[in-house]
């Protein structure tokens, strides 16, 4: 407990549920003397953020913008140095554990994804990199240098290790197969107006959700030419995180910029956000958002109605950066 640090960093940017029910949070001080970050662990989500009834938590030596689980107890965070670390929540998760890290990233690091099977991950960051982590001995196994701007965020597949979504400044995204010679597919983003921010994939199909820097999101398939594309106007600022979701949803309770989100289960929803707030939502029982509350497009020659119903009422929740912040559609 001696590690813990006295006061929890303002500026809330990670949270990710653990399956046993508690949360882990990532802070980052972005106002202080000092550029440094936090990470928390609360076996008791409704405590967060108190720092007096956490279970674990330790100073790092920078902020940061992710952080995921590598299994039940290990955690691997990208750091604001442009370095990944990887840390383990020994004692019943009571102390955090530095493992390992290394520094390759010639900026900070925007984004972290384990692959499945979790023997590897991948990162990407401001200096226009993606790198392909081996866990195990801790180094890099390859580095791709096809982006021509800061990479915002990579996606990796739910059950392909060799599979990965990246987003990038340069406005283009791109669909990685590690297994090719040539490993990169540029996807078609149209209708998006503006540079992707985010990108993640619809599990257990070949659907891909992107959000813009302007508050539009766009889902299609990553096959050419296949399924309906939907186009949607959800927010009036840059979509920071994305997830999908089977209920209407809408929430504008926080005040500050919305970070992060984490789903624990199918109905409960935790959120967190630069105003210090970490909120859990309940979204099987909210209210149900209007019809009119976003605008829809479908680019398609072919429409199946029923599909395209289906397709909408399970299409992503998002997560943005204005206050207002929460909204699925």
């Amino acid at each position: 407990m001696d590690q813990i640090p006295a006061a929890m960093d303002r500026h809330l940017d990670v949270i990710q549920c653990h399956k046993d029910g508690g949360i882990l949070l990532g802070a980052s001080g972005l106002t202080g003397r000092y550029w440094l970050g936090s990470l928390w662990y609360y076996a008791n989500p409704d405590a967060a953020p108190d720092v007096e009834k956490c279970t674990a938590g330790v100073q790092l030596e920078a902020g940061f913008q992710e952080a995921v689980w590598l299994d039940d107890t290990k955690v691997l965070v990208g750091l604001d140095t442009g370095g990944i670390a990887l840390w383990d929540l020994v004692d019943n998760f009571h102390t955090f554990v530095h493992v390992s890290g290394v520094v390759e990233h010639d900026d900070l690091v925007t984004s972290v994804g384990v692959v499945s099977g979790g023997k590897s991950a991948v990162s990407c960051g401001a200096d226009r990199c993606v790198k392909v982590w081996d866990l195990e001995n801790m180094h890099s196994t390859n580095t791709y240098r096809a982006h021509h701007d800061v990479v915002e965020c990579i996606s990796c597949h739910p059950t392909e290790p060799a599979l990965f979504l990246s987003c990038s400044a340069d406005g283009r995204v791109f669909l990685w197969d590690t297994r090719k010679s040539r490993p990169v597919t540029v996807l078609d983003t149209s209708p998006l107006l503006h540079s992707p921010k985010q990108v993640v994939w619809q599990p257990g199909t070949h659907n891909f959700a992107v959000g813009g820097e302007c508050g539009q999101v766009v889902v299609k398939d990553t096959r050419k030419a296949v399924g309906a594309t939907l186009s949607f106007s959800c927010h009036s600022r840059a979509v920071t995180k994305l997830s999908f979701c089977q209920e209407n949803f809408k929430d504008t309770s926080h005040t500050d910029f919305v970070s992060s989100l984490s789903w624990q289960g199918n109905d409960n929803l935790f959120t967190c956000g630069w105003d210090s707030k970490v909120k859990n939502h309940c979204v099987s029982k909210s209210e149900q958002t209007c019809e009119d509350c976003v605008t829809v497009q479908m680019e398609t020659d072919c429409i199946d109605k029923e599909t395209v119903k289906k397709k909408i009422a399970n299409i992503s929740l998002v997560c943005n950066g204005n206050g207002a912040g929460l909204e699925s559609t």
